[in-house]
């Protein structure tokens, strides 16, 4: 569905992305794992078209998106649930998720029949619709950001450090959201994620990055098990003692 190949991104003349090729397949879940600095968040803007790689190709559903803007990247099925939420804090909860059907808004039957899904699926979002998007707590915003990018109607979705700032409950309230899209609606989610471990459970395979580079990669278990990624990433060293 999603296909990078040798990709290559520079912020000015410092490379961050360096030969970067990664597939992801219909519904599956990939998570894509490393450092800080490790350009994962770099790769997810690149395919979704907030950055221009120097070199390398992106296709989505065997289309060439390189050099496409990114309005229609979103309308071609790809949307991008950015690091940090990034949801409009002034604006109405319903009015944010209004706004990831932009591109739709000759279709008002369907959204407002996906806007009533997004609710049963974050029931706390249909009870906060009126309340000002900065009124919601870090996780509440993170499953606005989530809906807001469902709205779209997307075939796939980009989501950045979702469990960034959050409590490990709410953590894995949306690690199970995560599971949830996938096995009710189908969806294909390649998953940017600081705590690996959890991203390596949900995820059916895996990519790791350092310093703008895959080093590894391979089924998401095997990656569990793997020492250098359990040493780096999972806070284990096997070979320590008990």
């Amino acid at each position: 569905m999603l296909r990078l190949r040798n990709v290559d991104v520079f912020y000015g003349k410092v490379p961050a992305l360096t030969r970067v090729s990664l597939s992801v397949r219909p519904g599956e879940i990939v998570a894509l794992v490393g450092g800080n600095g490790a350009g994962k968040t770099t790769t997810l803007a690149a395919a979704s078209g907030l950055l221009r790689p120097r070199s390398g190709d992106i296709a989505f559903m065997g289309q060439d998106i390189r050099r496409m803007e990114p309005d229609r990247i979103v309308a071609a099925g790809l949307s991008h649930v950015p690091e940090g939420r990034l949801v409009w804090k002034p604006m109405r909860v319903e009015d944010n998720l209004r706004l990831g059907a932009f591109l739709r808004r000759d279709r008002r039957a369907e959204v407002e029949r996906d806007l009533e899904e997004i609710y049963a699926l974050f029931p706390i979002l249909a009870e906060r619709r009126h309340q000002a998007a900065g009124t919601l707590s870090g996780g509440e915003q993170q499953m606005l950001a989530m809906g807001r990018a469902l709205m779209a109607a997307p075939r796939m979705l980009l989501l950045d450090e979702p469990s960034m700032g959050l409590a490990p409950g709410v953590t894995r309230e949306i690690f199970s959201l995560i599971v949830r899209l996938r096995e009710e609606r189908g969806l294909t989610v390649l998953l940017v994620e600081q705590n690996a471990r959890m991203a390596l459970q949900v995820a059916d395979r895996g990519y790791v990055l350092e310093t703008g580079r895959v080093i590894l990669q391979g089924q998401a278990d095997e990656l569990l098990q793997n020492r250098d990624v359990q040493r780096a990433y999972l806070g284990r060293d096997l070979d320590a003692e008990p």
